[in-house]
């Protein structure tokens, strides 16, 4: 069975699976170049039909995550084209008369306030929402929506609708969960929690053999909507930059926080397994602004994901307490907070905590079509998630004739070995790779990443102000090989970490060797364990550099500059490359050399 994965909402993506098994999946930003694109993945869609060589008449099934997902979100694309600026007028003019002055506003209200302020509305391809859409009908929106979205992949793969199913937002999250699991477990509680779902912000459900039986939901977990909120009352972007709020809260500490976590903590109170809304507050953004005024913005980090870790951990051991299972997996956007995931997986009562990579929204194509082949594939098994790198291949079709044309100034190297690319890391260069299928997700594991030598603070520096841009708090991460892992790192519990999504310290005798790579304040490190069976080349050359260095271990970060979508194509990374400070790009097997020596 051939099944059709979709994500129209906030992070927009498609996937597909053939006979149980995930074989391409790409996010719409790579292909549309617009960070954190939403709304429906038409380029997405034709990329992973082509990458498969699947024909749109070989497609069983099209798997759709979530029933409104927005709704007016995918037209207007908040999470990429508002700015900070936009944010606060969205508060101001919708949710502060909602909430406050107890305006009866709906959703359409917020999008109305963007219809004249963002004209390319009127080329999305749901344009037709906007037409049939009214103030009268409001009920009738989301039966709208739904009707628009099955026209709209009707005309594109030229399907019957009857082979369209649309399913749930949180269970999408839970079948992800479940099945994105490196060590599987046959039974375990999987518990969502995030922002907003299509009818909760956190459910609980049991696992048992590959089914999912929900057991609690609830509306009222506030959690994800805080850090979106802090997030915004700190100067950043909601929905793309809370990692950085999570990066900085190891630089605070109780002296300067202790308020801003007394604060967190009247939003929610966990009765049993039960999330109970206080009721304290009319909103988040306006009160927390009122009762931090004048806080300092590394305090009310440090207050917010200490609660995050204390209300996450309450929660869970209260699960495990009365549904006797100690495997947990969690899902949906608070899953992606690592640091919160580390302090869990570090209780001995817990024995284990998994989170898929890209276990918020970016995934939900994906747990969609599982569900989907759990539902109506009876004859395959699932085979859950092998690696993420699933998306394009840069072809050697005219490659050497664009590097020519782009890079004329610069020495080309043919037929590069990884042993040069490993001694050119170990004299301190930069080098952007690009080998192999790309990445699924916001995380670059080796196939379109900045790598450089782990055992340098000079590279993080130089990555930092000359090519990334980043903000000056935040980490780097390594890969390294899963065999060095268990050398470096203390990991008591045997936890396989592949995808970059859960945090170890190192041991003592690795904090100083590679100072590249470990959080400045806290010491942590967000590994990929590489397997040589997931990236044989890639794998190799953390082997090569290890003869260089004495560790199989390489700073990694994402090919792209800050702001941008990371690389898809050859034009993209010749671009980059050439807007950046690298030293080296390496595509497929040519490399490109800006200078052969270490800038000092």
């Amino acid at each position: 069975m051939i099944i059709l994965g979709i994500c129209d909402s906030i992070e927009s993506h498609a996937c597909l699976i053939k006979n149980g098994e995930l074989v391409a999946a790409i996010s719409e930003e790579r292909l549309s170049r617009l960070k954190a694109d939403a709304g429906y993945p038409k380029k997405s869609i034709d990329k992973v039909l082509e990458i498969a060589g699947i024909k749109t008449s070989e497609i069983d099934l099209v798997a759709v995550a979530g029933y409104d997902n927005g709704l007016f979100q995918s037209i207007y694309k908040p999470g990429a084209l508002f700015s900070i600026k936009d944010w606060l007028e969205q508060n101001e003019k919708y949710w502060k008369p909602k909430l406050y002055n107890n305006k009866k506003l709906e959703e359409i209200d917020d999008f109305l306030i963007w219809k004249k302020k963002y004209p390319y509305i009127k080329k999305n391809i749901y344009k037709e929402l906007i037409s049939r859409a009214n103030k009268k009908n409001v009920k009738d929106h989301l039966r709208i929506f739904n009707e628009i979205r099955k026209k709209v992949i009707c005309n594109q793969l030229k399907i019957n609708k009857r082979k369209i199913k649309i399913f749930r937002h949180e269970t999408c999250h839970q079948y992800y969960g479940l099945f994105s699991q490196q060590q599987y477990k046959n039974k375990s509680l999987i518990l969502t929690i995030e922002g907003a779902g299509d009818d909760s912000s956190a459910t609980i459900s049991l696992a048992k053999k590959g089914k999912v039986k929900e057991i609690y939901r609830t509306n009222e977990a506030m959690l994800g909507r805080l850090y979106r909120y802090v997030t915004l009352l700190l100067g950043m972007k909601p929905g793309q930059h809370e990692y950085k709020v999570m990066g900085l809260a190891p630089y605070g500490q109780a002296y300067h926080g202790l308020k801003s976590l007394n604060h967190f903590k009247n939003f929610n109170s966990i009765v049993g397994t039960k999330i109970i809304k206080k009721k304290i507050f009319k909103d988040v953004y306006y009160s927390t602004r009122e009762q931090l005024h004048g806080e300092r913005f590394d305090g009310i980090a440090w207050g917010l994901q200490t609660y995050t870790e204390q209300f996450l951990k309450k929660w869970i051991l209260n699960c495990i307490k009365k549904f006797k299972l100690r495997d947990i997996i969690l899902s949906g956007g608070v899953a992606q907070n690592i640091k919160a995931v580390k302090y869990i997986q570090d209780d001995k009562r817990i024995n284990s905590v998994w989170s898929g990579p890209i276990s918020g929204d970016g995934s939900l194509s994906i747990g969609a079509a599982w569900l989907a082949a759990k539902t109506f594939d009876k004859k395959n098994k699932i085979k859950g998630l092998k690696n993420i790198y699933l998306g394009s291949e840069i072809s050697d079709k005219n490659l050497e004739k664009t590097i020519k044309k782009k890079c004329k100034k610069f020495k080309l190297f043919k037929k590069i070995k990884n042993k040069q690319i490993a001694k050119w890391l170990s004299e301190g260069l930069i080098i952007a790779r690009c080998r192999g299928r790309m990445e699924f997700g916001q995380r670059a594991l080796g196939n379109r990443s900045i790598l450089a030598d782990p055992r340098l603070a000079s590279s993080v520096e130089k990555i930092n102000s000359k090519i990334k841009y980043r903000d000056f708090w935040m980490p780097f991460t390594p890969s390294m090989t899963f065999e060095g892992s268990k050398k470096i790192l203390k990991n008591p519990k045997n936890i396989y970490s592949p995808f970059m999504t859960m945090a170890f310290d190192l041991k003592e005798k690795y904090i100083d060797q590679l100072p590249g790579v470990i959080h400045p304040a806290d010491k942590s490190t967000r590994p990929q364990m590489l397997k040589k069976n997931d990236n044989p080349d890639y794998y190799n050359l953390l082997s090569e550099f290890e003869k260089f260095s004495g560790l199989p271990v390489l700073l990694n970060t994402s090919f792209n500059l800050h702001g941008d979508a990371i690389v898809e194509n050859a034009d993209q990374a010749l671009n980059t490359f050439l807007k950046s400070d690298l030293d080296i790009l390496v595509i497929n097997n040519f490399a490109i050399a800006r200078r052969l020596k270490k800038k000092k």
